[in-house]
Formats: C-alpha cells, structure tokens, sequence
C-alpha cells in the first residue's frame, strides 16, 4: 500500500511538472530556457530567495503577456532554478549542469559577487550570457570577458547621486567635504567614488581617512573631523558604522551641515535605534519602490510593485534584490527584441548596446567590460523618522531639509 502510494505521489508529481512545461510550450512557438542558480539555503538564503522571486515575477508576466518575439517566432519563457547553497563552487557546477544538460540559452546570475565570480567564469567558457543582478566587485569585469553584464553599478558609483544632489539642490551649496570610510573593500570602494565626484564637481575634500573596519570608537577621528568644520561628512561603512558615527558625532557636538552615509541608514533598525538623532541624514540606494520609473514591459514602476504583490501577496515588500533580478530578466528580454533573435552573439551585442530605464531599475547602459555605468539612482533622506526620497528630481517625495540643525537646536 505504501509503495503504491509513492508511485501515485512520484507520477502526480511527474506529471504535475510536464502539464506545467507545456502549458508554457502550448502557448508559443517556442521556449527560451534559463538557467538561475542561486543562494534558496545557506548563509545568503535571504537575499537568494528576494533574487528568485525578481526572476519568478518576470518569467510570470512574460508568459502572462504574449512572451517574446523575435525572428518571427514568438517564445515564452522557462527559467530553471537549481540551489546553489551560498557556496561558490557548487554554484559553479551547477551553471554547467544548466549549461551542458539543461541546454539552457542564457543565464540570470546569483547573489553576490563572490558566486558570481566563479559562475560566470563557467558561462564564459561555454560562450553563454550571464546577466548578473547582484555583483559588482571590479575583479568580476577586469577578466577581459564577453558574456557578463551587471545590473548593479560598481560599488564606487553609490554615494556619487549624494555629490550630484549636493550640486544641484542645496542652498547654500556646501563647499568643503570630510570623508572616513572603514578599511574594508566595499567601503573603500564607495568612499573613494564619492571623493573622485566631489573632486569632480569643484568640492574641497578637506579630509579622505580611513579607520579599522569593525572600529567602535572613532571619536578620535571624529575630533579631527570636527576641528577642520567640513559642510559635508560623508561616511562610508555598514550599519553598525553609520550608528556609531551618529552617536559619536552629537556626543563631540559635532555639527556638520550634512551627513553622508554609504548604507547603514535604510534599515529599520537605523530610525529604531536613533529616533530623532537620525533625521537629516542621507544615503545612496540602488532602488526604491516608490521610484517614478517605466518601461514598455511592465508600464510603471507601481505596476511592477503590482505584479510583485499579485504573486507574493500584499505584505510583500518590494527591495532591490528582487528588483534587480528582474531587470536583467527585462533587460534579456528588450536585448531579444532589439536583436531579432535568440542567437547568442547577436543578443550581446544588443546588450551591449542598450541604454534603457526600467520600471524595476533607474537607468542601465554597459561599458566595455559588461559594467552598468549608469549612476542615476536615488538618493533618501530621513525626515521626521521617515525615508523620503529627495533625489533624482522626477522621483522626488520631498526637498532634502539642509542645512541640518545644530544638535542643541533639534
């Protein structure tokens, strides 16, 4: 009885599997398969399963709305999901189980830069693009490959919409900067990008010092910070970094007239933690949901936060990993469509070729190396314990309040 019983569960599932294969193949002269592995367990489970569900949301409303045309063929869509395990190797096998028994025509890439790096050294091998929506480390683009484009711009462009806000909105426009960053990879990177377009923009960079990452006191540095009054302190860390700075700068009363931070600031915890101590201070984002953007797959950036809670449900929350994941599918899609054609070498050059705004991201266009370079994204600040968006100007919710109070007149 029980054997019958696996056998009746075996073929359901069997045949569950087939029906839904075909209903896609039914629908379409074709199929595109894609191959995604990525972190469903593991150390980056999280921020894995947001990727997934950014390719599952794209994959349903491709199939949902007449699919892809190209060649004269229209093609529905079938992404292949495999768990990497938040492992880079098994993540590595897994892209040539996709690719050599899979046959799947392209790949969407990871989480993190670190899987990335491994996984797309296995598509270039096999000649097949990998669109990567969540790894920017240089090291990925400076290999000299030709089928790897990244969704997120390098880490050193975060901080650089804050200069350009900085430039174009506040009055009176501050003139002189003090950055500090944590002696970490990620953060340096952010920090010297903010110091290059300050430079850039005609900033005095007053001070560029770095302290040890995983510090917990850098009220020495902030002292000398404070005796040089910069209009500007940018800081360049992770979350504990940006509480730490914020704490640290009102016990030294120091009063710059803005605060700049990396990341660390758009997290619950931040206003939680800080309550009224951290208003005014502003941040970089890859992307927000309340952003005014649109293209011609999903219509508006509302509509694809729609789509996302028409699959996930109400209380899903809409963040840039899940964003990012379905630009590239979008992005793959409009390269198909510019290309006429699934053929590998004319896609790439599509792709390479491309420079759109997406409902599900700001702006993309790729350099020579597969790199986005494209920097218009948005910039938040918190206002009476609120994230409000005061940058780009078609996205704004608010004007950025500046210059920011002294702390004894909060």
């Amino acid at each position: 009885m029980k054997l019958k019983l696996c056998t009746v569960m075996i073929m359901t599932i069997f045949l569950m599997v087939t029906f839904g294969s075909a209903c896609v193949a039914s629908n379409f002269d074709d199929i595109i398969k894609i191959g995604a592995a990525v972190s469903l367990t593991g150390k980056m489970a999280y921020e894995g399963n947001l990727v997934k569900q950014g390719y599952e949301v794209w994959e349903k409303w491709v199939n949902d709305h007449g699919g892809i045309t190209a060649g004269g063929k229209t093609y529905g869509v079938k992404i292949i999901y495999y768990d990497d395990e938040s492992d880079p190797v098994r993540g590595a096998k897994l892209t040539e189980k996709l690719i050599t028994e899979d046959k799947v025509h392209f790949l969407g890439g990871p989480y993190s830069s670190a899987i990335t790096f491994a996984t797309s050294a296995i598509g270039e091998k096999y000649g097949v693009i990998t669109i990567a929506p969540e790894a920017n480390a240089a090291n990925i683009y400076e290999r000299g490959y030709k089928y790897i484009f990244s969704i997120l711009p390098p880490a050193p462009m975060l901080m650089v919409p804050i200069a350009y806000m900085m430039d174009e909105m506040l009055d009176p426009k501050p003139k002189t900067v003090a950055i500090i960053a944590a002696n970490d990879l990620f953060p340096l990177s952010c920090a010297e990008g903010f110091r290059n377009i300050c430079l850039e923009l005609g900033f005095d960079v007053v001070l560029f010092e770095k302290y040890p990452a995983g510090s917990t006191d850098i009220s020495a540095l902030l002292t000398k910070v404070k005796g040089l009054n910069p209009d500007v302190l940018g800081v360049a860390g992770y979350t504990a970094d940006s509480l730490m700075a914020i704490r640290q700068c009102k016990e030294l009363d120091l009063n710059p007239k803005l605060y700049a931070f990396s990341v660390g600031v758009m997290v619950p915890a931040f206003i939680n933690e800080m309550g009224a101590d951290g208003n005014y201070v502003v941040e970089g984002e890859w992307w927000l949901p309340e952003m005014k953007l649109q293209d011609s797959i999903f219509g508006t950036t509302e509509d694809y936060v729609r789509a996302c809670k028409d699959l996930f449900g109400e209380d899903w929350k809409a963040q840039y990993w899940s964003a990012s994941s379905t630009a590239a599918g979008s992005l793959l899609q409009l390269a198909i469509e510019k290309a006429d054609s699934i053929e590998t070498e004319k896609v790439r050059e599509a792709l390479a070729s491309l420079d759109v705004e997406l409902a599900s991201w700001p702006a993309i266009a790729f350099n020579e190396k597969g790199q986005n370079i494209r920097w218009i994204h948005p910039v938040i600040q918190v206002q009476d314990g609120k994230f409000v968006i005061v940058y780009p100007e078609e996205s704004q919710q608010a004007p950025p309040l500046y210059p920011t109070p002294a702390w004894k007149d909060r």
